[in-house]
């Protein structure tokens, strides 16, 4: 009997222990790492010491850089011409002015004969064009008082004709010797009609 009570003893505790509930086990929770202060501000001023002398050390460079001599090329501008504005007073401008020929002596030194006083007509008697114009600045250039050129009665003319009236006869000779500088001189005669309109007249031919 005291075996059995035992038992049942045993068994109504096993019972009541597993009826019962379990305690809660206590956690712990870690306890947190406080952060020192000091350390922070001694980093930020490490940090800001190292910005500093960053900034001084780039300072100093961008100095001794510009502290160098610089070699200064002068530059050449190009003259500039300067042009004047409608406001201001134009500028006389110089004119070419042709060169006066020398001045022609018409006076023979050797006859005292007067070139100017003698009217001469030239014609064309080669049927080349320009003939008589030519002609005609010849004997200018020699001071004649050439007042015509034209085309003669025909183009079969042979060297040079001279016709003067009978009242110029003495320009005959002086007419051959001008234009003998130049031409060959065919005939020469002083019996020009009194009503051509010149006192004489010279024929170009061939």
């Amino acid at each position: 009997m005291q075996n059995k009570k035992n038992f049942d003893t045993l068994a109504l505790e096993r019972q009541d222990m597993e009826e019962a509930p379990l305690e809660s086990v206590p956690t712990f929770s870690q306890p947190k790492r406080k952060i020192n202060k000091k350390f922070i501000y001694l980093a930020l001023a490490v940090f800001a010491l190292l910005i500093f002398f960053t900034f001084k050390i780039l300072g100093s460079t961008n100095e001794s850089v510009n502290d160098k001599p610089q070699v200064l090329t002068p530059t050449v501008f190009p003259t500039e011409i300067s042009i004047p504005s409608p406001s201001d007073s134009p500028t006389p401008s110089s004119t070419n002015t042709p060169t006066p020929k020398p001045t022609i002596n018409p006076v023979d030194t050797q006859s005292g004969l007067d070139r100017s006083e003698l009217s001469v007509t030239v014609q064309n008697g080669s049927g080349e064009a320009g003939a008589a114009s030519k002609g005609s600045d010849t004997l200018k250039n020699l001071g004649y008082n050439v007042v015509g050129t034209g085309n003669a009665d025909n183009f079969e003319y042979q060297n040079v004709s001279i016709q003067v009236k009978s009242a110029k006869t003495d320009y005959l000779n002086l007419l051959k010797k001008d234009l003998g500088f130049t031409y060959t001189v065919g005939s020469a005669s002083s019996n020009l009609s009194n009503s051509f309109s010149s006192n004489a007249l010279v024929i170009i031919g061939k």
